[in-house]
Parts: structure tokens; C-alpha cells; sequence
């Protein structure tokens, strides 16, 4: 029997990293338009952290989708459908990854290191400010590209519930899972 809806494993990486991409996303909009001072300060390096968490979470979700299978798509959904949804998923996942990584690289080429509250990460990379700006202004971009896609993401999923009624986002919801 095949499964309709994710696993409660799933479904928490997808909240969880979803209200994180969002917070980084929210974070770093306003963090410009803060006075310079340690909350300014402390928006900016939460948002550093996060982006490297994301990283973290994204290859454990990786891992576990490797070995917990998507349930299967509708059978309502076009072939069509199907294969934009599993592109656009990949998309996601791609952005995932390179937004949070060029983050990091630029970051990391500005020799600063990541702060975690408890523990920090040093640069493992030689300064190179010409380089980070760089490197910042293809993250900034796939940011942007990342975000096209979630609202897409979103955009989709509101389609199903509201238009088509297939019930498609209760695959993602923590309700009946066991």
C-alpha cells in the first residue's frame, strides 16, 4: 500500500527549515534599515548562523529522503504536473544549498568566522574582500531565486487546496500523521 502523506521526520525538516529560510530572508531585509548597534549586530550573525544550519538540516533531510520515500504523487495530477512539481522541488533543493554555501563563502572570505552563541567556526578560507563581494552578490541573487521559488512552492500549494480541492498540502501536515 503506498503511502499518501510524509513521514513526521519529513514533515519537521520542512517546517522547520522552511520558518528558518524565512527568518533568514525576513532578518536580513531589515537588518539594513536598523540603527548600527549590537541588535543590528546580533540580526546579522543569526542570520550568518541560520544559513549554516540550513546547510546542516538540508543534507540530513537529504539523507532521510534517501531512505524514507516521497509518498506518491496524486494520481489527479498530470503527468505534466508531476514533472514540474519534481522540477521545481529540485530547484529548492538546489537553492537551498547554494544560497546558504555562498553565504558562507563570502562570509568566510571576509575572515569572519560563524557564531553560535556557545562555540564559534574560525574562516577556513584567506580573507579576499574583493572576492566576497563577489561571491555576496551571487548570494543576494540566488536568494532572490530561492525565494521566486518558495512563493511558486506556496503559490502551487494553495492552488491545490483551494482550487483543485485535493486535499495535496495534508501530505505535509504534521494531522494524521502516525
Amino acid at each position: 500500500m503506498d503511502r499518501t502523506r510524509y513521514d513526521r521526520l519529513a514533515i519537521l525538516f520542512h517546517w522547520v527549515m522552511a520558518g528558518l529560510i524565512f527568518y533568514a530572508a525576513a532578518a536580513i531585509l531589515i537588518a539594513d534599515d536598523l540603527p548600527r548597534g549590537a541588535f543590528r549586530d546580533l540580526i546579522k550573525t543569526t542570520h550568518n548562523s541560520v544559513g549554516a544550519v540550513v546547510v546542516v538540516l538540508l543534507l540530513l533531510r537529504i539523507l532521510w529522503r534517501l531512505v524514507s520515500r516521497a509518498p506518491a504523487m496524486p494520481s489527479a495530477m498530470t503527468a505534466r504536473q508531476q514533472r514540474l512539481a519534481k522540477l521545481a522541488h529540485l530547484g529548492l533543493y538546489a537553492m537551498m544549498a547554494a544560497v546558504p554555501l555562498l553565504g558562507m563563502a563570502a562570509h568566510f572570505l571576509r575572515g569572519r568566522g560563524l557564531e553560535f552563541g556557545f562555540f564559534s567556526i574560525a574562516s577556513p578560507l584567506a580573507a579576499n574582500r574583493a572576492l566576497s563581494r563577489s561571491i555576496k552578490e551571487v548570494h543576494e541573487l540566488a536568494a532572490y531565486a530561492l525565494l521566486g521559488l518558495v512563493a511558486f512552492h506556496i503559490a502551487a500549494a494553495l492552488w491545490h487546496q483551494f482550487i483543485k480541492r485535493d486535499g495535496l498540502m495534508g501530505r505535509m501536515s504534521f494531522r494524521g500523521t502516525t
